[in-house]
């Protein structure tokens, strides 16, 4: 197995992600075609996340919540100084909205399903390109704070063992308690 700081590594898990978000933009098309809105909100939704991890993870950037993938797009509107990445992003995150809401009519997904295409399209060639780094002069508190959150390696183990603590469960085996005391 590949180290995951190693460059090979992360480029063949952002091929991964990459292949994902096509597969799903697919999906979503499909969905919409037999008129279920809802499926084909959340798929087009899991593209443009997806579209989102392979650029992150090509930059070794942490990823893994809704947020990060926020994140993300907002360093790359800096970056590349065009807000029409983010302002994508947002009318996609309706659709994932809808999938809890049921509110948005076909016409509506029809047309942020096209917004997810452009957006996937936009992700997969800046994905494809050197990035632009951000001059340094330019790194305001709040770029700064972003850089660092997307810098740092994700969480996952120090949340097992805080609600294993928590709960007094054993990591291994959830459903068993850790001791024989009662919670």
């Amino acid at each position: 197995m590949l180290d995951p700081e190693n460059e090979q590594y992360r480029q063949e898990k952002s091929d991964r992600y990459a292949k994902l978000g096509r597969l799903q933009l697919r999906q979503a098309q499909q969905e919409l075609n037999r008129g279920d809105t809802v499926q084909a909100s959340e798929k087009a939704y899991g593209a443009v996340s997806a579209a989102a991890k392979a650029y992150g993870e090509k930059r070794g950037w942490n990823h893994y919540n809704h947020y990060r993938v926020m994140l993300i797009l907002d360093q790359l509107r800096d970056e590349e100084s065009n807000p029409a990445l983010t302002e994508a992003y947002d009318a996609v995150k309706s659709l994932h909205d809808n999938f809890f809401e049921y509110e948005l009519s076909v016409t509506r997904v029809q047309d942020r399903i096209g917004t997810a295409r452009e957006l996937c399209a936009a992700l997969e060639t800046l994905r494809q390109a050197e990035p632009h780094p951000l001059p340094s002069e330019s790194l305001n508190r709040e770029r700064r704070r972003r850089l660092t959150l997307l810098m740092q390696p994700p969480q996952k183990a120090r949340l097992t063992s805080r609600i294993c603590r928590q709960w007094r469960i054993c990591p291994k085996t959830i459903c068993r308690r850790r001791n024989s005391r009662a919670l």
